[in-house]
C-alpha cells in the first residue's frame, strides 16, 4: 500500500509554519469555550443565590410583585460586575431574568403540590 499521501499530510501538519497557527487557533477556541462556560456558571449561580436571598427578605424590605424583579436585576448587576469585572450584557441580563422567573415558578408549583 502506498502511504505517500499520509506522509505528505503528516509533514504538512507538523510543519512549523502550520503548527504554530494551528496551536494558536486551538488555544483560542479553548479559552473562548472556558470563558463562556465560566460566564454561564456565574450567571446561574448568582441568579439562584439572589432569588433565594430576595425570597427570604422581600417582606422585610416591603416589596412585592415586579419590585422583586427590579431588586433582583439591581443586585444581579452588582454581583456580576464584582465577579466578572464588567457589567452584564443585555443577553446575560435576559438569561438571568428568565432563569430567576423559572426558579420562582418551580418553587410556587412545588409549594402548591405540597398544599394539596
Amino acid at each position: 500500500m502506498d502511504w505517500a499521501w499520509l506522509r505528505f499530510i503528516v509533514n504538512v501538519l507538523t510543519n512549523e509554519a502550520v503548527m504554530e497557527p494551528l496551536i494558536a487557533v486551538i488555544l483560542g477556541y479553548g479559552v473562548n469555550v472556558y470563558a463562556k462556560n465560566r460566564r454561564f456558571k456565574i450567571i446561574m449561580d448568582v441568579t439562584a443565590d439572589l432569588v433565594d436571598y430576595i425570597e427570604e427578605n422581600y417582606k422585610e424590605w416591603g416589596i412585592k410583585g415586579s419590585e422583586k424583579m427590579d431588586k433582583f436585576l439591581d443586585l444581579f448587576i452588582k454581583e456580576y460586575k464584582k465577579q466578572m469585572g464588567r457589567k452584564p450584557k443585555d443577553i446575560e441580563m435576559e438569561t438571568a431574568r428568565i432563569r430567576a422567573e423559572a426558579i420562582v415558578q418551580r418553587a410556587r408549583r412545588a409549594e402548591s403540590i405540597k398544599k394539596r
